[in-house]
């Protein structure tokens, strides 16, 4: 089966026009619902799954997914057709249909739950690792433009009125504040302008891609986001590869999950290599920057037959080094962001003061002479 038939399959398990009547829902809201499914489907059949959790009190949208999903249960439809597909993915509801159909759907249930849950935990992670080194970054940009818009014009005033021969650092700070004065409101039009067409251009995918790979060339952030991505990769393939479905069927549902372009083309020509009759482990050396721990395991896989057995421990691997490399990072980059704000606010301290230390310098010098 080839790739778009597979994808096509998977769309198709909404019985019509995708997402239409449902809400989208956030990871979140989706890994939730999940969760609660997987503990009801364990202990009723699943329609009565569905009904108990439509009939409690929630958010409008879930509600809606649920009333949906309940609907098309209660006209005999199966669970993975009955689910909303602007709620649910392709990969989700194909994986859900191979539990479905092997009998395994509450063990399968759980595991995606499982993997749902862990990829929200990286997402989580991540974003709290960046949040904290960026507010650093606002708060000495801050701290910076007030000084030079508030604080050294009244000293700029004052030493014009002497009239004497400033320090070339002194002139320097006085020059930035004076055309971050003049010229600030055109400064800010012109980065929401560039912030702007940044936004429009990387809209588009050849750009974003560009721009995708670039940053996985970086020397500190690419292997962070390669981890990232391999731990998306690993969990969802075994997941999908655990419910039964084929290997090349597998990738492709797997290859639009992934977060990056490059990740996701190169998934995609892994898929159709593999169905040439490619091993995986050697179709998975086109990945950008792919971790050797996830080659090992996926060969290792291959040898013993238990790909999607080590495709999960390589995820769960993955993700508690990429937590560390993550905190070691945050850790590194912090006082190097507390180094740059304290020599900023020093550099604008020592231009104002030099001029006054050169005055009590001459004054001192003219009492000894007098």
């Amino acid at each position: 089966m080839n790739a778009p038939t597979a994808l096509a399959r998977a769309r198709a398990l909404s019985g019509g026009r995708p997402g239409a009547g449902a809400p989208r829902l956030s990871r979140a809201a989706r890994a939730g619902l999940v969760r609660e499914l997987a503990t009801l489907v364990a202990v009723m059949p699943i329609s009565d799954a569905v009904d108990t959790l439509a009939r409690q009190p929630r958010k409008p949208r879930e509600a809606q997914v649920l009333a949906a999903a309940n609907r098309a249960l209660l006209a005999g439809r199966p669970l993975a057709a009955a689910l909303p597909a602007s709620a649910f993915p392709p990969d989700l509801r194909a994986t859900i249909a191979a539990g479905e159909a092997s009998g395994r759907l509450p063990q399968l249930l759980a595991r995606l739950a499982d993997s749902l849950e862990a990829d929200l935990a990286l997402r989580s992670r991540l974003l709290a690792s960046l949040a904290y080194p960026a507010l650093l970054v606002l708060v000495a940009i801050a701290v910076v433009v007030a000084m030079l818009l508030f604080v050294v014009p009244g000293i700029a005033d004052q030493y014009g009125e002497i009239g004497a021969e400033l320090p070339l650092i002194t002139r320097i700070v006085l020059g930035l504040s004076e055309g971050l004065r003049r010229f600030g409101p055109w400064l800010l039009l012109l980065l929401a302008a560039g912030g702007a067409g940044l936004w429009l251009a990387l809209r588009r995918p050849q750009l974003r891609e560009r721009a995708q790979r670039l940053l996985f060339g970086l020397p500190l952030v690419g292997p962070l986001l390669a981890a990232s991505e391999a731990v998306r990769y690993a969990r969802l393939l075994g997941v999908m590869l655990g419910a039964g479905l084929p290997l090349a069927e597998a990738l492709a549902l797997v290859a639009p999950a992934m977060a990056s372009l490059p990740w996701r083309a190169a998934v995609q020509r892994i898929a159709a290599e593999v169905r040439t009759g490619r091993t995986l482990s050697a179709a998975m050396v086109q990945l950008p920057d792919p971790p050797g721990l996830l080659l090992a395991m996926t060969r290792s896989g291959e040898v013993s037959g238990r790909l999607a057995l080590l495709l999960d421990s390589a995820a769960t691997t993955l993700d508690r080094q990429l937590a560390d490399r993550s905190r070691a990072l945050l850790a590194l980059i912090e006082p190097i962001i507390i180094l740059f704000l304290g020599g900023m606010v020093g550099t604008i301290i020592l231009a104002v003061l030099l001029p006054i230390l050169r005055l009590n310098a001459l004054a001192g010098q003219a009492l000894g002479v007098s």
